[in-house]
């Protein structure tokens, strides 16, 4: 069927007017005549030259008439698209979805859809395009041709698909709310971040991805902006708190734009977990702290070592003569308050010494599971005198790793000492090894008080035991990070705290200086 064979009006015109020749109406329906030509030469002219392809088709299916652009679109050409069918044409995946609809028009259900298809090019690539079909009917209403109208979206598509694939293989998460703060895309990087899967957050209100106060202070920052413009996270990063499922309160970089979608406005956050790097930088500066402190405990332990030796020694041989002569219990109390003192400057002097980095490290590969047994063998009669039940739980497939022996016994000794201590009233102290992702976790906990908030216990000569220097958890730390390990805790006031050294199975110890 081509288009200017219309269904005929001009033929009949033309037979009116020779039928009235000489009669008032021949110049009228010459006029009319001319006027349809000239509208079928602009329609002709609109369909072959539009800029989307167009085509008539057959309710059974048959190509009637196609432009050039859907020719050139497809890589038919005229005659070979009229020899075919639409179906033929179609992706296979997509026929049954077009077979359907064309059955909705036909019967009356729609007057025209709109959809996504696949065709497949001649040469057998898939164009992807947006497709409005509607039915056109004869004056008796019977169903004459589909209309198709048929752009190429290939390109966007292909956009579509190269976006989806960058949020998908990004580190970074993605997330985007619409102006309601509900979220609308959550990116597998968001998912692995957060904790959460794509289905616990579709919908949901941002909120539940922040700590306080940015969680109660975000309605009112986004109302600010909407009213007056005025922007303070967005077109700028900024090092703000984030929180995990599971309660963790993490840092992260966050860049936030803003994008219209439709009538309404969505806001789009690049999100970068940037945990390892602070927890990185704050090691480095706690080694800082730590190696000037060291260089003070040097001098310190040369200067002050050797006349509180002898101080030492001229108490004991005070307390020998005092015993002798004087029966005054007051003076010998006195003494003994002294000698104590005098042994507290002395244990503090030596755990100065542990910082001052000249301890040397003899890395040999070790069960831990043996060096733990061995420690805790040794103190087991203290921890049932302080009624302490002792728990010992070992993974069966524990990896040999390198370690230092006699500095790793260390380490597990201060930390089951640690505990002790926080159980004055007896408890439980339970001791497990397990390994995970090339690491060896050793986690200690207690049934003990648990550490306050807003104190951080590695910091030097900070304490929460009322003999402790404050000493003890930076010299656990300096010899874990010397094993290229990681001392970290977590605790609940009143319930208990577990301190977990994280040791690499591969890593490569040698002799150095802790």
């Amino acid at each position: 069927m081509r288009i200017e064979q219309g269904h005929g009006l001009t033929e009949q015109l033309g037979q009116l007017l020779r039928d009235s020749r000489g009669g008032g109406l021949e110049r009228q329906v010459a006029e009319i005549i001319m006027e349809i030509q000239a509208s079928e030469v602009r329609f002709r002219n609109t369909f072959e030259h539009a800029p989307i392809g167009i085509a008539l088709i057959a309710p059974d299916g048959r190509w009637l008439d196609a432009n050039t652009t859907l020719s050139e679109l497809l890589g038919y050409a005229e005659a070979e698209l009229l020899a075919t069918t639409f179906q033929a044409l179609t992706h296979p995946d997509d026929v049954a979805t077009d077979v359907a609809n064309v059955q909705r028009l036909l019967s009356g259900e729609v007057s025209a859809y709109q959809r996504e298809k696949r065709y497949l090019h001649k040469q057998g690539r898939t164009i992807w395009t947006s497709v409005q079909v509607s039915l056109v009917r004869d004056p008796q209403g019977v169903p004459a041709y589909l209309m198709a109208h048929i752009q190429d979206m290939s390109a966007h598509k292909r956009a579509d698909t190269w976006v989806k694939q960058l949020m998908a293989t990004t580190q970074d998460a993605v997330i985007a709310i619409d102006r309601r703060s509900r979220i609308v895309l959550f990116n597998p990087a968001a998912e692995k971040i957060f904790g959460y899967p794509l289905a616990d957050v579709q919908g949901q209100r941002l909120q539940m991805l922040m700590p306080a106060p940015y969680a109660s202070e975000h309605d009112e920052y986004v109302e600010r902006y909407e009213r007056t413009g005025e922007a303070r996270a967005i077109g700028r990063v900024r090092v703000v708190s984030a929180r995990r499922k599971n309660g963790e309160v993490f840092p992260m970089e966050l860049s936030v734009t803003e994008v219209g979608a439709e009538d309404d406005v969505r806001y789009v956050a690049f999100i970068r977990d940037v945990s390892d790097r602070v927890r990185l930088q704050e090691q480095l500066l706690d080694r800082e702290r730590l190696a000037t402190i060291g260089t003070t405990a040097a001098k310190l332990v040369h200067e002050i070592g050797n006349p509180l030796n002898g101080m030492s020694i001229a108490i004991q041989l005070l307390e020998r003569q005092l015993e002798k002569i004087a029966k005054d219990e007051t003076i010998q109390v006195s003494v003994r308050a002294l000698r104590n003192q005098t042994n507290r400057l002395a244990n503090l002097l030596a755990e100065f010494r542990a910082l001052s980095g000249r301890q040397q490290l003899d890395f040999r590969p070790t069960k831990l599971s043996d060096v733990i047994r061995e420690v805790m063998s040794t103190e087991f009669a203290l921890y049932t005198e302080r009624g302490v039940a002792v728990k010992q739980v070992f993974a069966a497939d524990l990896p040999v790793v390198t370690v230092d022996q006699g500095k790793m016994k260390q380490v597990v000794l201060n930390l089951c000492k640690n505990a002790l201590e926080a159980m004055p009233n007896g408890g439980t102290l339970t001791v497990r090894v397990h390994n995970k992702d090339e690491h060896v976790y050793v986690e200690i906990t207690d049934t003990g008080t648990g550490i306050p908030d807003g104190i951080n216990i590695f910091e030097p000569f900070i304490t929460t035991k009322k003999e402790g220097t404050g000493l003890g958890l930076p010299i656990v730390r300096q010899l874990v990070n010397a094993h290229g390990g990681t001392l970290t805790y977590r605790s609940e006031l009143g319930k208990g705290t577990t301190f977990v050294v994280a040791l690499p199975v591969r890593f490569q110890g040698e002799m150095r200086a802790a």
